[in-house]
């Protein structure tokens, strides 16, 4: 899928940024499951917010250091 990835690394941080945005409100917007609610809709409501979570914990730590270089590389372009 060649329109999915240019190359370029600044358009697929934002990409993947705004979808992992789209993602969480998602799942923001689930309302928790009550007494006596299907006990499939209770698991995809725990499953849901884990895998959040667990996306949230691996790209933290690497959002820093790609808006480093991507900052580095458009201040180099800039001078």
């Amino acid at each position: 899928m060649s329109f999915m990835y240019s190359g370029d690394s600044a358009q697929s941080f934002w990409t993947g940024a705004g979808v992992l945005w789209v993602f969480s409100a998602a799942i923001s917007a689930m309302e928790p499951p009550r007494n006596g609610a299907s006990s499939f809709y209770g698991w995809l409501y725990r499953f849901t917010h884990l895998l959040a979570a667990n996306l949230d914990r691996v790209i933290r730590p690497a959002a820093p250091e790609i808006m480093q270089k991507q900052t580095h590389t458009q201040n180099e372009e800039n001078e």
